[in-house]
């Protein structure tokens, strides 16, 4: 690859990743919530997915395996999501989202999708389908790398 065009596409995706991540997090923490985008991303997997075992969700979020108790226990805290052991396995435990969590994640999933579409306005569809299909091509290939830590 040209290193010109990686460099531009570096400086692309940083500031538009990185953009986007702070006004999305800004949004939910400023105007509905206190919490980060990697607790969003827990309220959104438990919502999307029901009850998980914690190291699921750290592998589903990106979230490091350290880092989900730490993360789990201020969602504890808020009242958005409970800790539950397995009846048949205590050892196995279960985070699950909470009629409060319910509501807060479609309360921020909502916000986010309104700030989504006023950013996707300036494409045409044809645009927002290449970069739909760009993304996803893209994704499938990050899940598929063995990144150590992840």
């Amino acid at each position: 690859m040209d290193e010109k065009l990686l460099d531009s596409f570096i400086k692309q995706y940083e500031d538009t990743y990185l953009f986007a991540t702070k006004r999305i997090e800004h949004m939910i923490s400023e105007e509905l919530s206190p919490m980060t985008i990697e607790q969003f991303g827990i309220l959104r997997q438990l919502a999307l997915h029901g009850p998980s075992r914690p190291n699921e969700l750290a592998k589903a979020t990106g979230v490091h395996k350290s880092s989900i108790t730490h993360k789990s226990d201020r969602l504890i805290a808020k009242g958005y999501i409970t800790r539950s052991s397995d009846p048949g396995d205590r050892r196995y435990v279960y985070l699950s989202l909470t009629a409060e969590g319910e509501i807060v994640y479609q309360q921020s999933e909502s916000a986010m999708r309104i700030f989504i579409k006023s950013v996707l306005e300036i494409l045409e569809p044809r645009e927002i389908k290449v970069l739909v299909n760009v993304q996803q091509k893209i994704n499938h290939h990050i899940q598929n790398l063995k990144v150590e830590g992840c």
